[in-house]
C-alpha cells in the first residue's frame, strides 16, 4: 500500500478542501446566490441578536440547550456586516463548520488512511452523505457537523502541535452547541481506559468540560421531543435511514419505509427489517474486533449506533416518524457519515476477498450518493432571496422578512 509523503499529503489536503467548499456550494446554489436564514436561525436566532443585548444573546438557550455557534453566528451577523449581507455571515461560518471534518480526515495520521484512494474516499463518503440537506449551510445545525468531528477524534489516532489543539478546541465548543456530542463521553472514557495517554486524558477533559456547562446550566428536556424508542422501533429505522436509503436510493427506501410504517400503525412488525441490522451490524463489530488493525471500525460503529440512539431517542416527532427518509434529517446525519466511515475503515483493514467485497460496498455507497447528491430537497434548494426584502424594509415597506423554507419569516423594528 503506498503511503504520502508530507510534501504531497499537503498538496492533496489543499485539493480536496477546495473541491468539498466548491460543491458544498454548488449542490445548492441558490443559498448562496439569493442569501439565506434557515427556520429558527433567522425567527428567533437573528431576531433575539437584533434587539436583545449582546452577551445576553450569546448565552441564550434556546430548545432546551444552549447553541453557541448558531448565537454567535447571528450576533456577527448583527454587528459585523449591513443587514443586506446578514445570512451570508451565517452561510459562510456555516461553510467553515461543514470543513472540519473532511479537515480532520485529511490531516489524520492513521495507517489506515495513508493511502490516496482511501483517504479521498473518506472525503467523499463525508460529502455526499444521503438525505443531509438540512444541515446544509446554516448555522442552527452546526452542532450536528461539531458532533461528527468529535466523533471522528474518538476514533482518530492522537496528533500533536496544532492539530491536536484545535482538537481539544472543538471538543470543548461541540457540547456547548448541542446535546449530541455529550453522548460520545462514555465513549472517550473507554478510549482514554485504552489508551491511557495524556493526549487522551487531555481530550476526555475538554468533552467533558464542555458537557457539564452544558448539563448543568443550559440543558433542560423539551415537551416536544419523543424521549422514547422501543427497540424494534429502533431497527427498522436503523433498516430505512441506514441500509436501504444509502444502498437502494431515496426512491426505494421511502417505498420500504411507507411498509414498515403502514405495519406499526397496524401492530403489525417486520421480522427481516429487524433481524437485517442485528445481523449487518453485529457482523460489522465482530470482523472490526477479528483484529487489532481493524479496530478504527469499530470505534467508528459503536460511536454511530449511539448517536443513531440518543438522536432517535430525543427526536422532536414521533418515534415512527423516524422511519423516513427525508423528515427529521438531521438525527440521521452524524450516524449515517459514521457507519460510512466503517465501512471505508473495514475495507481499507481487510484482505483478500473480504476487502474486495468491502471495497465495492463503498463504491456502490458512493454512486447512490452522487445520485442524490445532486438532486437536493427542493424544500431546502430554494427560498425568497433576502436583499430585495431588505429593500423594502428600509423603505418603511414592511417589517416581516420572509426567510427559507417557505412559510417561514422574521420581524423587524421599521427602518428608521
Amino acid at each position: 500500500m503506498k503511503t504520502l509523503s508530507a510534501q504531497p499529503t499537503r498538496r492533496l489536503t489543499a485539493v480536496l478542501m477546495l473541491l468539498f467548499a466548491l460543491l458544498i456550494c454548488a449542490r445548492m446554489p441558490e443559498i448562496v446566490i439569493k442569501g439565506r436564514f434557515w427556520a429558527e436561525e433567522g425567527k428567533y436566532f437573528f431576531t433575539d441578536a437584533w434587539s436583545m443585548p449582546p452577551l445576553a444573546v450569546l448565552f441564550h438557550p434556546f430548545g432546551g440547550y444552549l447553541n453557541l455557534v448558531a448565537n454567535a453566528s447571528t450576533l456577527g451577523a448583527r454587528w459585523l456586516v449591513p443587514l443586506e449581507l446578514a445570512p451570508y455571515f451565517t452561510i459562510g461560518v456555516a461553510l467553515l463548520v461543514q470543513l472540519l471534518p473532511p479537515l480532520l480526515l485529511l490531516t489524520a495520521r492513521d495507517p489506515w488512511l495513508q493511502n490516496r484512494l482511501t483517504r479521498c474516499a473518506g472525503v467523499f463518503l463525508l460529502l455526499l452523505v444521503p438525505a443531509s440537506e438540512e444541515i446544509w449551510l446554516q448555522t442552527l445545525h452546526c452542532q450536528f457537523e461539531l458532533t461528527l468531528c468529535c466523533a471522528l477524534i474518538l476514533c482518530l489516532q492522537t496528533t500533536g502541535g496544532v492539530a491536536s489543539a484545535g482538537r481539544v478546541v472543538i471538543l470543548f465548543l461541540a457540547p456547548l452547541c448541542g446535546p449530541g456530542a455529550i453522548a460520545l463521553m462514555p465513549l472517550f472514557l473507554f478510549r482514554l481506559a485504552g489508551d491511557r495517554s495524556a493526549a487522551r486524558l487531555t481530550q476526555a477533559l475538554a468533552l467533558g468540560a464542555g458537557s457539564a456547562i452544558q448539563f448543568l446550566l443550559f440543558l433542560t428536556p423539551a415537551a416536544t421531543r419523543a424521549y422514547a424508542l422501543d427497540p424494534s422501533t429502533l431497527l427498522c429505522i436503523l433498516t430505512v435511514r441506514h441500509m436501504a436509503l444509502p444502498f437502494l436510493g431515496r426512491q426505494a427506501a421511502e417505498t420500504i419505509a411507507s411498509s414498515l410504517r403502514a405495519g406499526l400503525s397496524a401492530g403489525r412488525e417486520s421480522p427481516w427489517a429487524i433481524i437485517l441490522p442485528l445481523l449487518v451490524f453485529g457482523m460489522a463489530a465482530a470482523h472490526s474486533l477479528a483484529k487489532p488493525t481493524r479496530r478504527p471500525a469499530f470505534w467508528f460503529l459503536a460511536a454511530g449506533l449511539l448517536i443513531a440512539f440518543v438522536s432517535y431517542f430525543g427526536a422532536i416527532g414521533s418515534p415512527t416518524s423516524m422511519i423516513n427518509t427525508q423528515f427529521g434529517e438531521r438525527y440521521a446525519f452524524v450516524p449515517e457519515a459514521l457507519f460510512g466511515m466503517t465501512l471505508l475503515a473495514l475495507a481499507a483493514t481487510s484482505t483478500g476477498l473480504a476487502s474486495a467485497i468491502l471495497w465495492l460496498l463503498v463504491a456502490w455507497k458512493l454512486i447512490i450518493g452522487i445520485a442524490m447528491f445532486d438532486r437536493p430537497w427542493l424544500l431546502v434548494a430554494d427560498g425568497p432571496p433576502w436583499r430585495p426584502q431588505v429593500a423594502a424594509w428600509r423603505a418603511h415597506r414592511t417589517t416581516t422578512l420572509e426567510i427559507w423554507p417557505a412559510g417561514w419569516t422574521l420581524t423587524l423594528p421599521p427602518a428608521r
